[in-house]
This record gives C-alpha cells, structure tokens and sequence, in this order.
C-alpha cells in the first residue's frame, strides 16, 4: 500500500457484476489467501466479506459504500446469496481458505494456507428448497473428478449450518455370482 494508515480500496463495477482491488492488493491477497492475478479482481462474495470483516472502503459509481449495500447487490445476482455468505463466514472463521467454486453457490476449501490444492468441494443449499438428485449427483460427480471431497452445507432458516458429506448409493452394484457378492467395476 502506499501509505501506512490507508486501507485497501475495491471499486465494483456493477454492470459487470464483479469488483477490482484498486489499492492494497498485498493485503487483500493476505487476507483472502489467494493470488488475484494481474486484473486483480473479485467476486461480490469475497467483496461482501472484506466489507463485513471492515478490511476495505468498497466504491460503487464513486460513492463509499457499506456491507448491507453489497449483499443487496449480490442477492439479486444469486437469490441464495445470504446462505452462501454465512458458510463462507463459518468456513473462514474454521481457519479455512475459502474461494467462490466453478458453479453458483458452491466454494472450494483449503484446509490450510500451505495447501496447493482444495481439498472440498462445497454445494450450498438452504432447508426446505428442493434440488433435483440429478443436480447432487452432478456435482458430486465433479468433486471426485477433480479430486475434491464433496461436502453438502445445508443452512436452516435461524443460519444454522450442518454440514454433510454425500456419496453416490447405487444398490444395484452388487450381483450374486457363484454365491459371492461382486461389484459390476
């Protein structure tokens, strides 16, 4: 950063949806536990949480702005947006490393920062909505084929969050032949 006391700024680009570091990206990057590459940008969820944690001056259309205005912004971008924050909260205040995952509401967890690798694969969902079995089985599918441990954050209407690990049942896998029981692999 430039000067001592001058605290990181991220200006949000609204049409766009996304936000940039536009000072104090060391710090950011510190914080967050991941590089931002040269476009240093990032993504309204991790934007919410440096505005939560009180780490930045976040700037829309030039105006300082304030944590409850950015997870408005992002809530109308993903209807789940509250839900998938406060599992990215609890996971961060685990000590975990946390990034926004390759599908909507899921994140990818470190269990440490000298990890290189994630190791879960997090699906978001909130109690009483529905989520079609193709859709678990899907993304439990992708966390095995990047090799991920699946994990199902299930966030109940007080924000309490209970955590599962799912795994693919398939009763007709065992078949009898000659008396033993074999897989069909």
């Amino acid at each position: 950063m430039t000067g001592q006391n001058k605290r990181p700024v991220i200006q949000i680009m609204v049409e766009e949806k996304l936000a940039k570091v536009i000072d104090g990206v060391e710090e950011v990057e510190k914080k967050l536990g991941r590089k931002l590459g040269p476009k240093r940008m990032l993504t309204l969820l991790e934007t919410a949480y440096l505005a939560y944690i009180n780490l930045a001056d976040i700037i829309i259309n030039n105006n300082k702005t304030t944590f409850k205005d950015i997870i408005i912004l992002y809530s109308r971008e993903n209807p789940h947006a509250w839900a998938e924050f406060e599992v990215y909260i609890d996971l961060r205040q685990r000590g975990r490393i946390v990034a926004p995952g390759p599908r909507s509401n899921t994140l990818l967890v470190k269990y440490r920062k000298i990890d290189k690798n994630y190791r879960y694969y997090v699906l978001v969902l909130e109690e009483d909505i529905e989520v079609p079995l193709t859709k678990l089985k899907s993304f439990i599918e992708e966390a095995h084929k990047n090799g991920w441990e699946p994990l199902l954050a299930i966030v109940d209407r007080y924000g309490d969050i209970t955590y599962y690990t799912p795994s693919l049942f398939r009763p007709n896998v065992l078949r009898e032949k000659n008396g033993k029981a074999t897989s069909k692999h």
